[in-house]
């Protein structure tokens, strides 16, 4: 066999899971076949657990802020990857024409994109929540903090996921509604960069309780709320489990409107 043949495996899957398998393989390759794996772990070690150890070796900052500062890293740095991500898995197959090849084959709609975001979901969950995380925690050991329960912070490396997650769906989601890098980014974006004082401060004044049904205070600090991921990594009783269910909600309704799209979409 050259190096030029490609092995085709017969699709035996039916309904809306037809083709599912073969387009996962193709999804996991792009990902654990190419550098794009190593590379990103490189990045999310150097601007998480980087930031983390500069963070330490400055004398004026404790072990609490070091990791407070390392989850509002976590909640800026790893979305932006996962809404480019998101974005080029959908828009760089639209305007090459391969969507529309692969589509042609036995392949259903919701499995192509199903197919997209379990692949880059774990291929994220690996390089920017598992690596860096377990690291963070042998950082925190490290440097004293001995009595960190393990349960309690993987539990808040779960929220960093599902932050990620969020913006990985809507990623996906804006790519099947719009034909342009441009719009599509510039809505997450606008989601994502919350944070910013000219943005914050208003919700906070106006409209509070978006802090209920959006993924903001699972990692960051809003006013006097502590981010919830803090709540879980000091075992302390989380004072509402609302945006936790609302952001899994959103993902879930994300992921429904890129399939009702895509199957709309004439290629």
């Amino acid at each position: 066999m050259t190096t030029n043949t490609v092995s085709l495996t017969p699709s035996r899957e039916h309904g809306w899971r037809m083709g599912l398998a073969n387009m996962l393989t193709k999804e996991n390759a792009a990902w654990w076949r190419t550098r794009r794996w190593w590379i990103q772990c490189l990045i999310a070690l150097s601007i998480l657990n980087g930031c983390f150890a500069l963070n330490m070796r400055d004398s004026e900052s404790s072990l609490q802020q070091a990791g407070l500062n390392f989850l509002i890293v976590a909640a800026m740095a790893a979305p932006f990857v996962a809404m480019v991500v998101g974005q080029d898995s959908i828009l760089g197959e639209r305007h090459s024409g391969t969507a529309s090849w692969v589509l042609s084959k036995p392949l259903r709609r919701p499995a192509f994109i199903l197919a997209k975001l379990i692949a880059n979901g774990l291929g994220l969950l690996t390089t920017w929540v598992v690596l860096p995380g377990g690291i963070a925690y042998l950082q925190f050991r490290a440097y004293g903090l001995d009595q960190l329960a393990i349960s309690g912070y993987a539990a808040a490396m779960g929220l960093v996921y599902l932050n990620l997650l969020f913006y990985l769906t809507l990623a996906l989601t804006l790519a099947t509604l719009f034909n342009g890098r441009g719009p599509g980014l510039g809505i997450a974006l606008l989601n994502f960069m919350i944070w910013l004082p000219f943005l914050a401060e208003p919700i906070m004044k106006y409209a509070p309780w978006l802090l209920k049904v959006m993924p903001w205070n699972l990692l960051l600090p809003f006013s006097a709320n502590s981010p919830l991921a803090g709540y879980l990594i000091l075992e302390v009783p989380l004072p509402t489990v609302t945006p936790i269910i609302a952001t899994v909600l959103w993902c879930v309704l994300f992921v429904a409107v890129a399939i009702w799209r895509i199957s709309r979409e004439e290629f």
